[in-house]
């Protein structure tokens, strides 16, 4: 049977091993077991401090780690140093196993343990399952990171589609996502909500690429015609967006961003706790931008009045808590759409 060391990614070379044990017989054992084995010994080292100087220099596929080292640091201690820094596979090696060991071992997530003494069998199937275990993590990564930049491109790439049609707003959205954000932090939000209203923030105005560009871009008051089609974009972002499997309700909250709380907004008039709580933050930071900015039919507004709109409007139109996160981040935090 082929090992897997002799045929990871294709490599011609076996892997590199480093040894950090303290006792000399014992570390020169070790070696020679790797050796035989096929194995090639990256590094020695005696203590902890040895031991992370070595793994930087070196850059070993693997660690074979005691617990009991010489020096302040015990071996536990120094693959959580190393694991700061590098993803190297560790393997613990012990003489013994109580409990308490093996509960801090734990935490540093290690890639198997020996009892010592071992045969050389034990070894290298322990070896060969850290590395193949180590690779397809790091396969599996790498594959997650590239979805997630495929993910963020595409959610850009809808937000430039949008803006194109409505120049005269560029960046709101993404203004809209940062003040959003803030505010969910403000309010001690999870992480996972703060990731809904990003995205949905970014995404909140998708709808207006379906809104005749003579009328986003119009220098004048809209009619109330013109109004109650514009007024449609969030449903329109709502159907472009509900096809599409976020791990969040990215288009509901998209649908409900002009919702209020008296039940006075649009599209179907909810109130309360029936709007989403991702849509109330959006919806604040919505209007606190838009006041900010320019406008084809005005000029910007400025802060002062943004947030004396949503002061008039706490508690009937836009969430009180929302409300009251949004002017200590402004008013206390000095938070500045131009930083």
């Amino acid at each position: 049977m082929i090992s897997y060391s002799k045929k990871k990614a294709g490599s011609k070379f076996p892997p590199q091993i480093m040894v950090v044990e303290d006792e000399a017989i014992v570390s020169l054992d070790i070696q020679g077991r790797l050796k035989a084995l096929g194995y090639q010994v990256a590094g020695v080292a005696s203590s902890g401090d040895q031991a992370i100087q070595l793994s930087n220099e070196k850059l070993p596929d693997l660690i074979l780690m005691d617990i009991m080292l010489e020096g302040e640091m015990d071996g536990i201690d120094t693959a959580s140093m190393i694991k700061k820094t590098q993803d190297i596979p560790i393997i613990y090696l012990t003489a013994y196993a109580d409990n308490d060991t093996l509960s801090r071992a734990k935490i540093t997530e290690p890639f198997g343990y020996i009892i010592k003494p071992f045969e050389d069998r034990e070894l290298s199937l322990t070896i060969e399952m850290a590395l193949y275990k180590h690779h397809t993590e790091s396969a599996l990564k790498e594959s997650l990171r590239h979805m997630n930049r495929i993910f963020d491109e595409t959610v850009a790439s809808l937000t430039v589609m949008s803006e194109k049609r409505d120049p005269y707003t560029s960046g709101h959205q993404q203004r809209v996502a940062e003040l959003a954000c803030r505010i969910a932090v403000k309010m001690k939000l999870s992480t996972k909500e703060i990731n809904s209203i990003r995205i949905a923030g970014i995404l909140h105005d998708v709808g207006k690429i379906s809104i005749p560009a003579e009328i986003l871009s119009k220098p004048t008051r809209l009619t109330d015609l013109e109004m109650n089609l514009m007024k449609t974009h969030s449903e329109a972002g709502y159907e472009i967006l509900k096809g599409i499997s976020f791990p969040w309700p990215v288009a509901q909250i998209v649908l409900q961003h002009h919702e209020r709380m008296d039940g006075t907004g649009y599209p179907n008039r909810l109130g309360g706790e029936s709007i989403l709580q991702e849509a109330r933050i959006i919806a604040v930071a919505d209007v606190v931008e838009a006041m900010s900015s320019h406008r084809p039919y005005r000029a910007a507004l400025g802060l002062p009045r943004a947030m004396a709109e949503i002061a008039r409007g706490r508690g009937t139109s836009y969430d009180p808590d929302v409300v009251d996160a949004c002017t200590h981040l402004i008013e206390e935090d000095n938070f500045s759409f131009d930083k």
